[in-house]
């Protein structure tokens, strides 16, 4: 690069002939290499580079000078300094007795490399401008969604309260006073206790389902601290209770803990399974009355099964009308949300509903252990 700059000296012979120029030849010579080398520096330090090549200017032909122009130009605003290098440089001719042409020659000489800088410059200024619109638009549009999004949710929460919360705790009052009424068989007090134990503990979910709601940073604890498979036993004998007894499938083991080598299983699972195996139940007192179920649960491989199954009667339960259709949806969604699948089916007259989840790996150099269950049988 060095000997083109020296070289494209010739470009401005009729600017200033050597023999008007104030420095001997050789002089000037090193002087243009010297301006050469520093060119190197243009990028970090424009304006002292310029400064100098300008000055130098006025001593001899500088082949240097449109390359240090159009670095000033790019990479620093306008300002009076940068204008007055910009007329040093092309003032510098008059001091070497360069004729008009001469002059106007390096006039066009400066002023190409400024212009070109200056574009360049002001078209990455408003490329920048621009990029910072666009991010600063997407960050108030997200914003705005996360807004929405808190609204929405503290609608639903305040409705919830005001509505489900209230209609759960008459049946809770009203169950209770049933349950202690001398007036009532026992069947009925045993009844009403019953309905008043479940409400409380509807009531007790619900509030923490408000408070998920209200903060939309502790989405994930609705996981947590949820029920988890220590309390399937309660759960199945609460179902008995209701009329759809469950038995245990001979591969099941038992829940409550596992054994030495089984790979852990995160809250999310648990509670996951929990909740399927409770909306199972709960359709199978909706649309199979008087139903017997079965229970599997277990690891194989890679993942957790959990298998529900049960006759379907053709009788459909007290409650058979309630509810929108979501139900099964809904467990779709709990079940992908962990990487899961959710498979039902309706086969022999038997309905069948299947989850699968991803679980860590066993440990090393360990069996295949399988969660162990309440012994086999019906749960009372």
């Amino acid at each position: 690069m060095l000997a083109g700059l020296i070289a494209s000296g010739g470009l401005l012979p009729a600017a200033a002939p050597r023999s008007l120029l104030p420095l001997p030849l050789a002089v000037s010579l090193v002087l243009e290499c010297a301006t050469g080398l520093l060119l190197a520096w243009r990028r970090d330090r424009p304006t002292l580079v310029a400064s100098v090549v300008a000055g130098a200017s006025l001593l001899t032909v500088q082949p240097a000078l449109p390359f240090a122009m159009y670095s000033l130009a790019k990479r620093r605003a306008a300002s009076p300094l940068r204008y007055g290098l910009y007329a040093a440089a092309v003032l510098s001719q008059f001091t070497m007795g360069a004729p008009v042409a001469g002059v106007m020659g390096s006039a066009l000489l400066v002023g190409a490399p400024v212009w070109r800088g200056t574009v360049i410059r002001y078209r990455h200024a408003r490329l920048e401008q621009l990029a910072e619109r666009a991010e600063r638009a997407e960050r108030e549009a997200l914003l705005i969604a996360r807004r929405v999004r808190a609204e929405e949710r503290a609608a639903l929460a305040r409705e919830m309260h005001d509505v489900v919360a209230h209609e759960v705790s008459l049946i809770t009052l009203h169950a209770g006073a049933l349950s202690v009424d001398p007036q009532e068989s026992e069947r009925a007090r045993e009844t009403g206790e019953l309905i008043r134990v479940t409400g409380r503990r509807a009531l007790a979910q619900l509030r923490q389902i408000l408070d998920v709601l209200r903060d939309p940073e502790t989405v994930e604890s609705s996981f947590q601290p949820g029920p988890a498979l220590r309390d399937l036993p309660q759960l199945l004998a609460d179902s008995a209770e209701a009329g759809v007894p469950v038995d245990w499938a001979p591969w099941s083991a038992r829940v409550t803990e596992l054994e030495a080598g089984a790979p852990p299983l995160s809250p999310a699972v648990e509670h996951t399974v929990y909740r399927i195996v409770q909306e199972a139940l709960t359709n199978i007192r909706k649309h199979s009355n008087g139903a017997r179920a079965t229970l599997g649960l277990g690891v194989d491989g890679e993942y957790l099964e959990c298998e529900v199954t049960n006759p379907v009667t053709g009788l459909p339960g007290e409650a058979a009308g309630e509810g929108a259709g979501l139900g099964l949806r809904g467990l779709r969604e709990r079940a992908a949300l962990l990487g899961g699948t959710l498979d039902t089916g309706n086969r022999d007259g038997v309905f069948r509903l299947l989850l699968r989840l991803p679980v860590p790996p066993p440990a090393p150099n360990r069996e295949q252990k399988t969660m162990r269950a309440e012994p086999a049988g019906e749960a009372q």
